[in-house]
């Protein structure tokens, strides 16, 4: 893939430009292919961040997500949005990547949401010992994600920090919405329960 596909856009499309990109992509027309690359690149790169922790690992896998899609373009069906489908395979080549490398799970996080408040109040003073502190709390909040179940993981992964709705994420994971509220619900419960001294 060229590496002028990992160019931001200019302008912003919708749902409906992306499956009329992906027709002509089906007919063969790869200038559609590189709009769809440049509308979506970042979404992709930033979900495969969030599991692997690491920029360059995160484009190499943005950069199969789009390989694998551009592979599979004859099948291609509109009977959702474009998105989500390069959202599910993002997340099944990252979960992947993990297994196949045996790769330690790092999430760019700063703090977990719990009722619209903070696990922890980041202090303007820039003391070391204050600064010492919050990273220490980072990694208790990075240890407490990892240990969630790949389910719940992704699923807060999902709502949390790619802001889809539950009927997205259910398209993503291939569940139904009830399920995924049932996951939410149970990792906001041991995510409470693991984080407790943070949130007092």
């Amino acid at each position: 893939m060229c590496s002028n596909y990992w160019m931001s856009p200019r302008m912003n499309r919708t749902a409906a430009d992306d499956q009329a990109l992906m027709a002509r992509v089906k007919a063969g027309d790869e200038n559609a292919f590189r709009d769809i690359v440049l509308f979506n690149q970042d979404r992709v790169i930033r979900l495969c961040h969030r599991y692997v922790g690491n920029q360059a690992d995160a484009e190499e896998l943005a950069q199969e997500v789009f390989i694998r899609l551009y592979r599979t373009a004859d099948r291609y069906e509109p009977a959702g949005k474009l998105s989500t489908l390069l959202y599910r395979i993002a997340v099944n080549l990252s979960l992947n990547f993990i297994r196949d490398r045996k790769r330690r799970r790092l999430f760019s996080l700063e703090w977990f949401r719990n009722g619209g408040e903070s696990v922890y109040t980041r202090n303007g003073e820039e003391r070391p010992d204050v600064l010492l502190e919050q990273e220490e709390r980072r990694r208790l909040v990075r240890r407490a994600i990892d240990s969630l179940p790949e389910s719940q993981r992704t699923a807060v992964i999902l709502k949390r920090f790619e802001d889809l709705s539950y009927e997205e994420i259910a398209d993503v994971m291939g569940c139904s919405v009830a399920s995924v509220e049932s996951r939410l619900h149970r990792a906001r419960q041991t995510l409470k329960k693991k984080l407790r001294p943070l949130i007092g």
